[in-house]
């Protein structure tokens, strides 16, 4: 058996092959630009040293790489070597830092077994996670977007963005990056006639109440606003129509991703599982399973290496009478980041995450404290579920007993106590009051006051 070490760089790969021993059999580089098949070069520099080459285990410190990827896909045994390990073992030995002698220590690492088997998941779930990534930073782009979008408006033309507000999508809406197309300018916007904005809220799919949407509108145009010169607005206008392209595309890039995500997750062995979790839905349940993947049981072992793994189990460092717990950075950060809006969800949809999660913060832990201790109950019970096959059940995830009198319930806060509803009701009976001011002098929004002080839900 060979023990094979590679050494990666975005122009070539070193590779250094020892026997059972530690004795070097072989060195070689291989040039991405001298050779079209990278894999196919490294097996006959195997074949060269002698007949059990295909019995070589090949370590690399980032098996993501196309070539670890690729020469897994050919039957060969590839295996995980820690980098900062690695670094850790280059410093203490006193080991250059070349490319040479990083493929001879991540031999000997591998020959000591100072490393970790790759388990690969199946194709389908792989795909699910190159999807995953996609999507992740198609919704980074388009909050990108809107945020430049809101920031060049705010710079000449507020009240647009204070026209459509965050309850009916904000400038994301279909709605407003119609008009804001059409009118990209204030001067542009106060020359749009009802008959117009109907046009373009129709275009855009509005189909209740579009008339009065359209008066809502021209009202907010119409009003008195501070003006640019004219050939400023214009350069502004220029701007907003690139901004408002770039917007356009973020969002058609991500409403795609997420159809093709849904169907991924829909065809995840787990699907069933993870979706019987309260407050996950199909982004947090696909981001969820994409890192996980089809084999927890074979890559992690057991629930505490996934929550490790995960960044919500914390690192004790101890010594002498002195010891001191600390947080956890060396983790997925995508999947920590996956747990953290999981854990969010879950306190909302979740009596038993509700009530542990009232219960740290009673205890004295902070608000992203409390969410990293229930990602890590979340975690272990989702791993446990995987490993036995069992339904996900919240009475027994949080322990409790939902047929007793006491049993945790969803307790749903109102954001408006009987004193500020009274209050409201006489602000609005006050002659010239209107629901937005209201929403204002009490610091909640304006479907708060329809909805808790009016009893009706905002028309649309």
């Amino acid at each position: 058996m060979f023990f094979a070490g590679c050494d990666w760089s975005d122009r070539w790969l070193d590779v250094a092959v020892l026997d059972r021993s530690g004795a070097v059999l072989g060195e070689t580089r291989i040039v991405y630009a001298d050779s079209p098949d990278p894999v196919a070069q490294y097996r006959k520099f195997l074949v060269s040293l002698g007949r059990r080459w295909r019995a070589t285990i090949t370590g690399i410190e980032d098996v993501r790489i196309l070539f670890a990827r690729s020469l897994s896909a050919s039957g060969m045994e590839v295996v995980h070597v820690d980098p900062t390990r690695a670094a850790r073992h280059r410093a203490a030995f006193g080991i250059p830092k070349t490319d040479r002698a990083d493929a001879r220590l991540i031999a000997s690492m591998t020959l000591a077994g100072q490393c970790r088997p790759l388990v690969v998941n199946s194709p389908s779930v792989e795909a699910l996670r190159v999807v995953a990534h996609a999507h992740r930073a198609a919704v980074a782009d388009r909050v990108e977007a809107i945020h430049a979008l809101r920031a060049a408006l705010v710079r000449f033309w507020p009240a647009a963005v204070s026209a459509w507000p965050a309850s009916v999508g904000g400038l994301r809406s279909p709605q407003a990056r119609a008009v804001l197309a059409a009118a990209p300018g204030p001067r542009t916007a106060a020359r749009l006639d009802r008959k117009r904005l109907v046009t373009l809220l129709t275009a855009a799919g509005r189909k209740r109440k579009v008339e009065d949407e359209a008066e809502r509108l021209r009202m907010i145009f119409y009003r008195p606003v501070m003006l640019l010169d004219p050939g400023v607005e214009e350069a502004e206008a220029i701007r907003t129509r690139h901004l408002l392209a770039a917007l356009d595309q973020a969002v058609q890039r991500t409403d795609t991703l997420q159809r093709e995500l849904e169907q991924r997750y829909a065809a995840h062995p787990y699907h069933q599982l993870v979706s019987r979790i309260p407050g996950i839905g199909t982004a947090l349940g696909a981001y969820l399973l994409a890192e996980i993947g089809d084999r927890p049981g074979q890559r992690f072992g057991s629930g505490r290496s996934l929550a490790a793994y995960a960044g919500v189990a914390p690192v004790t460092w101890a010594s002498g009478r002195t010891a001191r717990v600390a947080f956890r950075r060396a983790s997925s950060t995508h999947l920590r980041s996956t747990l953290h809006a999981v854990a969010f969800s879950m306190v909302s949809h979740s009596p038993g995450a509700q009530t542990y999660y009232r219960q740290r913060r009673t205890a004295g832990d902070a608000h992203a404290t409390a969410l990293r201790k229930l990602g890590r109950k979340i975690i272990l019970c989702l791993y446990h579920c995987m490993a036995t096959g069992v339904p996900y059940d919240d009475a027994v995830a949080f322990g409790y007993n939902p047929a007793v009198a006491d049993a945790p319930t969803l307790r749903r806060e109102k954001p408006l106590n009987e004193v500020e509803i009274v209050r409201a009701r006489d602000m609005l009976a006050a002659p010239g009051a209107t629901v937005t001011a209201t929403a204002q002098a009490l610091g909640v929004s304006q479907q708060t006051v329809y909805r808790h002080v009016l009893g009706r839900p905002r028309g649309r």
